[in-house]
């Protein structure tokens, strides 16, 4: 029954160049390097727009012009399911199912989520700037935030560069570097419940099914607050308080480093760099993607509505649109499929 018991990979594609360059980078890193043994089932989803929500048009008028736009849609995604079928075969992968779904994508990756009871979503990021998405919206940002599992938003890279390598050949058994050459995972971790449950969610999925052969090289990133961020003091008066302070800040930090390294030892996950770096936790997970020309940043969700996010701000949010990789945003489930 392993194939039955699989976790759910559902990845949206459309006829855009960076839905294809994240399909491709999801089979070079999930699939490809394992013929036959995949961790995932995949599932692949094309989301066909309605006649009427492609071309705006209602009423009489509509009639003799919509079957013209049905019939263009139906290439079009004739096109996207070949293209996709084509990727596939190109990297032997063969075990897949192709959907196509006629409604909003945003809508139609949500609920290709909760129809394959999916562990994660992927979707291309196109990398509108914020008045750009908030125009037109954002498939990946409505997921983000809305979709009943992880999320993983694919970049195609501005810059070719150390962190974008295709694990097909990172894994090859005939390259004698293929361990110095891994792809670098970096995974963001505080001490709250969420952040902990992303830390074990991603180490059960991408390390400890592959004792010694993990596809990743782990790198675990703590930010530490400063003393006067964390407080919001100033002054000559803080000076008193700021000592005491970050006595507390590099206990939490050192319960923090113990904690994820208790975690790996539990799921015999041994090749792991530990960093605290004091910052703002967004620009360090970002600086960290840098450092170590990153292929993946994995952050937890806190699910937090839109309110609570524009005011607090969001760890996700911010690396989802500004680090220079793709971005996995794990949620822990408030139930079970």
């Amino acid at each position: 029954m392993a194939t039955e018991e699989k976790s759910v990979m559902v990845v949206g594609v459309d006829d855009s160049e960076h839905s294809f360059y994240a399909l491709q980078w999801t089979l070079d890193h999930f699939f490809a390097p394992f013929p036959g043994t995949a961790p995932f089932k995949l599932v692949i989803v094309h989301a066909k727009p309605s006649p009427t929500t492609a071309i705006g048009l209602a009423g009489p008028g509509a009639a003799d012009v919509l079957p013209y736009v049905e019939a263009d849609l139906k290439k079009i995604a004739g096109r996207v399911v070949g293209k996709a079928h084509e990727i596939c075969a190109s990297k032997s992968v063969t075990d897949v199912i192709l959907e196509v779904v006629e409604g909003d994508a945003r809508n139609v990756m949500c609920e290709a989520v909760e129809k394959h009871h999916a562990s994660i979503l992927v979707v291309g990021s196109h990398g509108y700037g914020a008045i750009k998405r908030a125009v037109l919206g954002s498939v990946s940002d409505y997921c983000a935030h809305h979709a009943h599992c992880t999320v993983m938003i694919v970049k195609k890279p501005k810059i070719k560069g150390k962190s974008h390598f295709s694990l097909t050949r990172i894994l090859s058994k005939t390259s004698p570097m293929a361990t110095a050459e891994k792809s670098v995972m970096v995974v963001g971790i505080d001490h709250s419940e969420h952040s902990l449950y992303a830390f074990e969610w991603t180490l059960d999925h991408f390390f400890a099914p592959f004792p010694g052969t993990a596809p990743f090289k782990l790198v675990i990133v703590h930010a530490k607050p400063s003393p006067a961020t964390a407080i919001g003091l100033g002054g000559p008066g803080a000076i008193d308080v700021l000592p005491y302070v970050e006595a507390d800040l590099k206990k939490t930090a050192d319960r923090v480093v113990e904690k994820a390294r208790e975690i790996c030892s539990s799921k015999s996950v041994t090749d792991v760099t530990v960093e605290v770096v004091e910052g703002d936790a967004r620009n360090v997970m970002c600086e960290a993607v840098e450092k170590h020309h990153a292929s993946i940043l994995v952050v937890g969700s806190h699910g937090y509505g839109a309110i609570k996010r524009a005011v607090l701000g969001s760890v996700s949010d911010y690396c989802a649109h500004h680090a220079h990789c793709t971005v996995m945003i794990v949620k822990k489930p408030k139930t079970k499929h």
